[in-house]
């Protein structure tokens, strides 16, 4: 009997979810490090029972946005159950299918070669080398958006697995970069070469210098947050060099042709969606409030996606001008 109701009462005193998640503390053994109980078979949250956490449920290394509150997938420690929560809705979804979708979108028109042929029926005399510069561009983009995509589905995996993926998620946004600034240099400076490869080795050795600080395990933190993001500006911002170079030699008119206001309306674009990342707006006005859905994040992707859309659009019109005035080119 005193045995009988033991049992009961251990077992009615431990909640279902008990062991789901790794319990951390701001106190541990010694170093800090957070301290985890036994895990249960039980623990992987599933589309049918998805696991929520709270912001103050967090451990450190997931450094959460301190205004989203709620929403938070519990720890995995499996790719298969960090890529199953694509099936329910949690405060990663929109961060992760406005980067999916129109990466997808991208895999498949360069898969199809639905981009080759639209630019091939606009212009039947297309030179290799300029296809494989829109093609480079289009490449770059889907794979900095299915990194990204990539990053937040993996978010809750682990520390180690978090960290990989936010590198790889920086690369990203480094190779994307590159790709804007490869295609629109090889348009803008089509018939003088030397400027265009003098460029080109700029944004290189920028990009690089660039990666290299983000990748860096002592920037990782939440206090170098303003520090990577000036890093990312200020190689996009080295735009205005070229840029202000070719309406130098020849003329505003010369830049208005060859895709030039679509490169600042890209600009406007990322500069947008900077202030709303860095901000943190909409959810620094209504903590909780946007934890699903409409968060910074989230609205910082929108407008990486219309940069890129913009910047295509640039490179289209910057063809078509060169294309239309055969002054350098050849065969």
């Amino acid at each position: 009997m005193v045995f009988d109701a033991i049992l009961r009462f251990r077992l009615r005193s431990k909640p279902d979810n008990y062991s789901a998640i790794d319990k951390y503390t701001s106190e541990s053994p010694g170093n800090g490090a957070p301290i985890q109980p036994r895990r249960r078979q039980d623990a992987t949250p599933t589309p049918a029972k998805p696991a929520f956490l709270t912001i103050a449920d967090l451990p450190p290394w997931r450094d959460p946005n301190p205004f989203i509150l709620t929403g938070y997938r519990r720890q995995s420690r499996s790719f298969a159950a960090s890529f199953a929560s694509w099936l329910y809705w949690h405060n990663e979804s929109c961060n992760i299918y406005s980067h999916l979708i129109p990466g997808t979108v991208l895999v498949i028109l360069l898969g199809q070669g639905a981009l080759y042929d639209h630019v091939r029926g606009r212009r039947p005399d297309l030179e290799s080398f300029d296809a494989a510069v829109l093609a480079l561009q289009a490449v770059t983009a889907a794979f900095c958006f299915l990194v990204s995509a990539a990053y937040h589905t993996l978010v809750d995996h682990s520390p180690e697995v978090a960290h990989r993926w936010l590198q790889l998620d920086y690369v990203g946004i480094i190779t994307l970069i590159l790709g804007n600034f490869v295609s629109g240099l090889h348009f803008g400076f089509y018939c003088t070469e030397p400027l265009k490869y003098f460029y080109w080795a700029l944004i290189l050795f920028l990009g690089s210098a660039t990666a290299t600080l983000l990748l860096i395990p002592g920037f990782r933190g939440p206090e170098w947050r303003s520090l990577r993001l000036a890093s990312f500006v200020g190689t996009g911002l080295s735009a205005f060099a070229p840029i202000g170079h070719a309406s130098w030699l020849w003329g505003l008119s010369y830049t208005s042709r060859i895709g030039v206001p679509y490169y600042l309306l890209e600009g406007l674009f990322l500069v947008i969606g900077c202030f709303f990342w860095e901000r943190r707006i909409p959810e620094r006005l209504a903590p909780g409030k946007f934890d699903f859905c409409g968060h910074s994040h989230t609205v910082w992707h929108v407008f990486v996606a219309l940069s890129v859309v913009a910047h295509i659009c640039g490179l289209v019109s910057a063809l078509d001008y060169v294309y239309d005035h055969e002054w350098c080119r050849v065969g």
